[in-house]
């Protein structure tokens, strides 16, 4: 049980953190950016997550899950029209917890954020 639990916590933060090179201050001049670095941050959240305690564990997801959807939701009107049912995909995988399917989802959005994104003049 505590494998599966830890195997979903690393999943759940690898969909939820994004691709994320820097601080937010840092990103380029999209105003998809910032978001994007939004995005990463909540996803931190969740890699530490106590996961010995399950209450404190299931308001963390919950919290990282509801504040992740609302900055998606917000990145899906900054992202280029082409991104936009990728963004959506996302956000309906991570609504459902399909948070692999959400992470599958990130992979245009995540070149888009290497190119549009550069932290300290670097992609």
């Amino acid at each position: 049980m505590f494998r599966a639990v830890g195997a979903g916590v690393v999943v759940l933060a690898l969909a939820l953190s994004g691709c994320s090179s820097g601080s937010a201050d840092a990103f380029g001049a999209s105003k998809a950016c910032p978001l994007l670095a939004q995005l990463a941050r909540t996803g931190q959240t969740v890699a530490g997550a106590d996961v010995s305690d399950p209450a404190a564990f299931d308001r963390t997801i919950r919290d990282a899950t509801t504040e992740y959807v609302r900055t998606a939701r917000k990145l899906r009107d900054a992202v280029p029209e082409r991104l936009r049912a990728d963004v959506e995909r996302m956000i309906a995988a991570v609504e459902r917890h399909r948070f692999a399917d959400g992470n599958a989802a990130r992979a245009r959005i995540d070149a888009y954020a290497r190119a549009a994104c550069k932290a300290n003049g670097s992609a």
